[in-house]
């Protein structure tokens, strides 16, 4: 399987990059049913726990805290905010949006200091 990309023209510049294009979707239920085909749980305990698995890491990051899964990465809330010349003129309305963010795990080599990212190293790229 390989990451799809196109290429498209920068709206700024007389250059062009590549956009990954995503091939299809999967939801939990898909998910919960490959699981079940590799381990012994079945689809039912593994939608509980990712279930479960949800609502605690929602838990932990409207209390302002970043949540790590080891292998995947870390997730933490971020806002996007109007700016504003006094900071006592800063208040609740002045913040338009709270949002995820993620950052993919990511591990630093001693000797070259070059970083491998688990998930996303071996990927097969494809231009179209």
């Amino acid at each position: 399987m390989a990451i799809q990309c196109t290429l498209e023209k920068s709206r700024t510049e007389e250059k062009y990059f590549a956009r990954a294009r995503k091939t299809g979707k999967i939801g939990m239920n898909e998910i919960a049913e490959e699981i079940q085909l590799n381990c012994s749980a079945t689809c039912s305990d593994v939608t509980l726990v990712l279930t479960e698995l949800m609502d605690v890491i929602r838990d932990h990051l409207l209390n302002g805290e970043e949540v790590t899964i080891d292998g995947l990465g870390s997730f933490r809330v971020g806002v996007t905010s109007d700016s504003v010349a006094n900071p006592a003129a800063f208040n609740k309305s002045n913040i338009r949006s709270v949002n995820l963010k993620f950052r993919q795990e990511a591990k630093r080599d001693a000797m070259t200091w070059k970083l491998t990212h688990g998930l996303t190293d071996d990927a097969i790229i494809e231009i179209r």
